[in-house]
C-alpha cells in the first residue's frame, strides 16, 4: 500500500492538509463595513443565495500556523506555513523543534508529499486523495475549507432558521447531508458539520475568532476539526493561525532532492 513507510507524523500531514485545504479578491475593508442585509430572506434559497455572496473571497493566501493533532493513539502538534494561489496550488510546509519534516502540494491534478523523515517522496494524480480516503479531491473544494467557507455536499430539501443572530441553515440527501450555523448579519460561519451518511464518513469544524485579515470579509483564525470514517478512523485536528496574508502574491516551489527515493505501493 502507498505509504506502508512514511512516519507517522508524515500521515498526519496529509489528513491536516486535505482537511485544511482545508476548501476566493476584493477591497481591504472589514466585512462589518462590507455586508448589506436589507431584509431578512424568507427562504432557503434566499439565504443561501445570501451565504454564496458574502463568501470569503481571496487569489491569494500566505499564512503561518499552530496545529495539533490527537486520534486517540498519537497525540502530535507542530507548526505549519501555508501558502494558497486560488485554482492553481496549495503548498503546506510542517516543521517540529524548528526543523522542517514534511512538505505537500496539491495543483488541479496532482498530489506531491516529500517525507524529510525517511527522503522519501510521492507524486499521484489528485484523484489519490478521493481514491485512498474518499475526501473531497478537487482543488476547488479544498481552497474553500482552507478559506473558511462552507462546502456543499448537497442542497436537497434545504431548510433555514434564523433565531436572533443566528441562522443554522441545513439540507439533507439521499447519501449526503451538510449542516451550518451562521452569525448575522455578516453571515459568518460558526459550524459546519457535513456527513457522507451512506458510507458513514463525517467532518465537523467549528469556526472561531474571526479577525481582520484584508479581504472582503474576516477569517476565522482558530478552526476546531473533528473527522470520522472507516477510512481515517476519529482524528481531533487543531488549526491556530498565527499570520495570515490575503491577495499578496507569494512564491509557492516544491522541489525533489536528487538522493529522495519514490515511496514505493
Amino acid at each position: 500500500m502507498m505509504f506502508a513507510r512514511i512516519s507517522r507524523f508524515s500521515s498526519f500531514l496529509l489528513l491536516a492538509h486535505i482537511v485544511l485545504v482545508g476548501l476566493a479578491c476584493n477591497t481591504g475593508k472589514k466585512a462589518t463595513e462590507e455586508v448589506v442585509v436589507e431584509e431578512a430572506p424568507s427562504s432557503a434559497e434566499a439565504y443561501l443565495e445570501n451565504i454564496i455572496q458574502q463568501q470569503l473571497q481571496a487569489d491569494w493566501l500566505n499564512a503561518s500556523a499552530k496545529l495539533s493533532y490527537d486520534d486517540g493513539s498519537m497525540a502530535v502538534g507542530a507548526t505549519a506555513t501555508i501558502k494558497m494561489e486560488k485554482d492553481k496550488a496549495i503548498w503546506m510546509s510542517v516543521k517540529k523543534f524548528g526543523f522542517e519534516i514534511a512538505r505537500a502540494m496539491i495543483t488541479p491534478d496532482s498530489l506531491f508529499i516529500l517525507d524529510r523523515f525517511n527522503k522519501e517522496y510521492a507524486a499521484e494524480p489528485i484523484s489519490y486523495i478521493s481514491e485512498k480516503y474518499n475526501l473531497p479531491g478537487d482543488i476547488t473544494t479544498l481552497q474553500q475549507m482552507l478559506l473558511g467557507n462552507p462546502i456543499f455536499l448537497t442542497q436537497a430539501s434545504a431548510k433555514a432558521l434564523a433565531q436572533g443572530e443566528q441562522l443554522r441553515w441545513s439540507a439533507s440527501g439521499t447519501n449526503a447531508k451538510n449542516d451550518y450555523w451562521f452569525s448575522l448579519p455578516n453571515y459568518l460561519l460558526e459550524r459546519m458539520e457535513v456527513e457522507q451518511t451512506s458510507q458513514q464518513r463525517t467532518l465537523a469544524i467549528d469556526l472561531q475568532n474571526y479577525q481582520d485579515a484584508g479581504a472582503n470579509r474576516d477569517f476565522s483564525y482558530l478552526r476546531k476539526i473533528a473527522v470520522n470514517s472507516r477510512e481515517t478512523g476519529k482524528a481531533d485536528i487543531e488549526i491556530e493561525f498565527t499570520k495570515v496574508e490575503l491577495n499578496v502574491p507569494t512564491d509557492i516551489k516544491f522541489s525533489v532532492p536528487s538522493r529522495y527515493q519514490k515511496m514505493s505501493n
